[in-house]
């Protein structure tokens, strides 16, 4: 396999692989629009097998929460060892409840003492002293403002519990966390079917030095997934788009790899997280990160394409 390129993190001068692995499927059920009915997260010896697959195959960017349910257990049992390969990210506010039949609730707190709960469960489930980056999970500007909650994190910060702050949010809380200079980097959803933060939050972070990290790269699966997985009635316009993107793709590369150089084009992208619970999988989705992005003239077929 090519060598994985790496992207410099913002400010904070990490090191990260171009795609990352988003280990929520790792702990947590999940379904998305691509669900054939195999969205089970893996057993132990396969939650290890993908871990060690990823760090083996140069992706040392992995992207947790405490709301993965055994993600953050799994990560910390499988990498002990290996903790100095990888750049960790978990994030914390959200505690999720699993019911015995497999589904989850979420409740949310972002309080200043819920945060140093979180913190120390978080250590302890990884195994380690130190997390990387620790970011609010689908955070907004009410957090941003918090003096009390900012005072942990940068309490947190001072202690070497934690190297950088980030915020996993929506345009208004990128914005917000981007100003504030308080943040290291922001996570958000970025894809060829979802393309608006483009218009302000991509630059604004990029003047101001902050990495960015892109989230749901394949808008929820719905760039890859079976006809017969969408609901009758938005059917049509989803395979119409992925028809009309297949007509484009050059020999050899899957629409997965189109949506991931898409993101990968854009400068002000650090690293894109792509969830999977299959080793195959992510190593498909590490092709596009050979520091390529996508020519000028696929860019612009692509986003034709999107537009109808």
């Amino acid at each position: 396999m090519a060598m994985v390129n790496q992207r410099t993190l913002g400010r904070t001068g990490l090191a990260v692989s171009e795609v990352g692995l988003g280990a929520l499927e790792l702990g947590r059920n999940w379904r998305s629009w691509d669900s054939t009915g195999d969205r089970w997260r893996p057993d132990e010896a396969g939650a290890a097998e993908l871990l060690h697959t990823a760090l083996d195959n140069g992706c040392n960017f992995i992207d947790t929460a405490a709301a993965y349910h055994r993600s953050e257990e799994r990560i910390g049992a499988a990498l002990e060892t290996r903790r100095d390969e990888y750049v960790l990210a978990t994030k914390f506010g959200e505690w999720c409840y699993e019911k015995e039949d497999g589904s989850d609730w979420s409740e949310y707190d972002y309080s200043a003492e819920a945060a140093r709960k979180f913190l120390a469960e978080s250590l302890r489930k990884l195994r380690t002293d130190t997390i990387d980056l620790w970011q609010i999970h689908s955070g907004s500007p009410e957090q941003v403002e918090d003096k009390e909650l900012l005072g942990a994190l940068q309490e947190a910060k001072a202690a070497g519990t934690v190297r950088y702050l980030g915020l996993s949010c929506g345009e208004d809380g990128a914005i917000a966390a981007i100003e504030s200079g308080v943040f290291d980097t922001i996570q958000i959803s970025y894809s060829l079917l979802d393309q608006h933060m483009e218009s302000r939050v991509l630059p604004l972070a990029l003047a101001h030095g902050v990495g960015v990290i892109i989230k749901d790269p394949l808008a929820g699966g719905r760039l890859v997934a079976a006809p017969e997985s969408f609901p009758a009635e938005h059917r049509e316009w989803h395979v119409g788009i992925q028809d009309r993107l297949r007509a484009i793709l050059p020999d050899g590369m899957t629409l997965a790899e189109l949506a991931l150089r898409f993101v990968l084009s854009h400068p002000a992208v650090s690293t894109v997280i792509a969830g999977t619970r299959k080793s195959a999988h992510l190593l498909a989705n590490l092709r596009a990160a050979d520091g390529q992005g996508l020519p000028a003239d696929l860019l612009e077929k692509a986003r034709e394409s999107v537009a109808g």
